[in-house]
C-alpha cells in the first residue's frame, strides 16, 4: 500500500498508511470502521500490529517491507490475519477487491467469505448411474467367463 492509501478489510475495516519516518524504517498506520478511528500506531519492518475489541482479536497484521521513494512509500503487509468481529453482522459476499480501494497498488488479495457451495444433483445422479452401469456390465461379463470355464 502506498501512504496516503487505504484497503477496506470485511465488516468495513480499513487500513490506512498515513505516512513513515524520514529513515524509512517506520510507518503510520491507522485501523479505521467507516469514518471511526479505532487504533492507530507506528511500527517498523517485522513488527506486528494488532486491534482487538472487547479481548477478541479482529486484526493482526505485519510489515514486511517498507519501501521509500521519492513518490511516497510503499508497504507491504504479510502475513494478515482478520478475524471476524462476532457483534457485527456477517459479510455475505466479496467486499473488497483492488479497484475497490483507493490505490490497487496492495498486497492484501481480496478477502472472500468462506462459503461451502452446495453439490449439483444431476452430476450426483449421473455418477451414480455410470457406477450402477459400469458395475453391471463388469458383472455379466465376469459372469460369461464363469461360464465358459464350466464347459
Amino acid at each position: 500500500m502506498r501512504s496516503g492509501n487505504y484497503y477496506t478489510l470485511l465488516q468495513d475495516y480499513q487500513i490506512h498508511v498515513k505516512g513513515a519516518s524520514s529513515e524509512g524504517n517506520r510507518v503510520w498506520i491507522e485501523l479505521k470502521r467507516g469514518d471511526t478511528s479505532l487504533e492507530d500506531a507506528i511500527i517498523g519492518k517485522g513488527e506486528t500490529f494488532t486491534y482487538s475489541n472487547n479481548s477478541t482479536e479482529i486484526l493482526n497484521l505485519t510489515v514486511e517491507t517498507i519501501y521509500g521513494g521519492a513518490d511516497g512509500v510503499l508497504v507491504k503487509f504479510s502475513p494478515v490475519y482478520q478475524y471476524l468481529d462476532p457483534k457485527l453482522p456477517k459479510p455475505q459476499s466479496e467486499i473488497a477487491s483492488p479497484e475497490n480501494s483507493s490505490g490497487n497498488n496492495s498486497s492484501i488479495s481480496p478477502l472472500i467469505e468462506n462459503q461451502a457451495e452446495g453439490f449439483d444433483m444431476p452430476v450426483l445422479l449421473l455418477s451414480v448411474g455410470a457406477v450402477f452401469l459400469m458395475t453391471g456390465i463388469f458383472a455379466g461379463i465376469y459372469r460369461k467367463n464363469e461360464s465358459y470355464k464350466k464347459k
